[in-house]
C-alpha cells in the first residue's frame, strides 16, 4: 500500500510540473494585454475600455477615435443615440463603414459592438483645446433605453493605424 502512495504522488507531481511547461503555446499565451481605457455602466448596457486613441497630444480643432466595446446585457436591442463632451464641437457616431449615422449605433440584445479595433464607431470633432497623453476627458454616453453615463476617459495609444 506504501508503494502505491509513492507511484501516486510522482504521479500528481508529473502532472503539474508538466503543466508548467506550456511555454508560448499555453492559452493564455494568446491573450491581448488589456486597453488602458476606463469601464462604466448604465442600465444593462456595459463600457469597457473607453479610450481617446492618440499617440501624442491632439492639438485644439483636431478629430480624435472614441473607442470601447459597449455591451448589452438586455433582453431587447438598445441604441446609443448621442455621445457628448465639452472637449470638442461635436463627436460623430458612425456606422460599421465609417460613415455618420443619423440613427445612432444599435446594440443587439445581449450582443455588443467591439470599437477598439478596426472601424472607428466613435469619434471627436473639433477639439476645443490641446488634450495631451496624461489628460482625462469627461464623457457621456446617451442610450435609448439603459440611459446616460458620464464616464473620465483617458487618452491612449490603441491597436492600430485608423483610416
Amino acid at each position: 500500500m506504501r508503494r502505491t502512495s509513492l507511484i501516486a504522488w510522482a504521479a500528481a507531481g508529473l502532472l503539474v510540473l508538466g503543466g508548467c511547461d506550456a511555454g508560448q503555446e499555453a492559452e493564455t499565451a494568446q491573450e491581448t494585454p488589456d486597453v488602458a481605457g476606463v469601464d462604466g455602466t448604465v442600465g444593462e448596457v456595459s463600457l469597457d475600455d473607453v479610450f481617446l486613441d492618440a499617440e501624442d497630444t491632439v492639438e485644439a480643432g483636431a478629430s480624435v477615435p472614441l473607442r470601447g466595446v459597449l455591451t448589452n446585457d438586455a433582453e431587447q436591442a438598445d441604441r446609443l443615440v448621442g455621445v457628448s463632451t465639452q472637449a470638442a464641437e461635436s463627436v460623430q457616431l458612425l456606422d460599421e463603414s465609417g460613415a455618420p449615422s443619423a440613427d445612432g449605433i444599435e446594440l443587439p440584445a445581449d450582443g455588443q459592438v467591439e470599437a477598439v479595433t478596426g472601424a472607428v464607431r466613435m469619434q471627436l470633432e473639433g477639439v476645443t483645446a490641446p488634450i495631451a497623453p496624461t489628460d482625462t476627458v469627461s464623457v457621456t454616453f446617451t442610450f435609448e433605453t439603459a440611459g446616460e453615463v458620464a464616464l473620465d476617459v483617458p487618452v491612449a495609444a490603441g491597436g492600430g493605424p485608423v483610416d
